[in-house]
């Protein structure tokens, strides 16, 4: 079950996340919720591996600010990473390799709502 203790253990700054969601609860849950499950990632992915870095970079982006918005740092820089890469123009086995990490961490994430 998605709780604030659980998402702090996995690293989130909850207190901050809360605190842009007017501390309720219950509304910053639905938006971490609706993260783990946001289509973007899919795309993200997808973009990764056909290669298509601009799409790979909005998408990227998308994502990180969302992450960063709801204080889920641990994701937010992973993003972030992943976005670095992309300006860098960085070849097809370093943006696999941090789509690896970006997955792990999605998965992480995900397995808080499952337990």
């Amino acid at each position: 079950m998605l709780t604030i203790d659980a998402l702090d253990a996995y690293g989130a700054d909850t207190r901050a996340g809360l605190a842009r969601c007017l501390n309720n609860e219950r509304f910053y849950l639905g938006l971490v919720e609706m993260l783990m499950n946001d289509a973007r990632f899919d795309t993200l992915c997808a973009a990764v591996e056909n290669m298509d870095t601009l799409l790979a970079l909005h998408t990227a982006y998308a994502l990180s600010e969302t992450a960063a918005s709801l204080a889920i740092n641990p994701l937010a820089q992973q993003f972030e990473q992943m976005i670095l890469c992309l300006q860098l123009q960085g070849d097809s086995a370093v943006l696999e390799k941090q789509l690896r990490i970006i997955r792990t961490g999605m998965e992480k994430l995900r397995m808080i709502d499952m337990t």
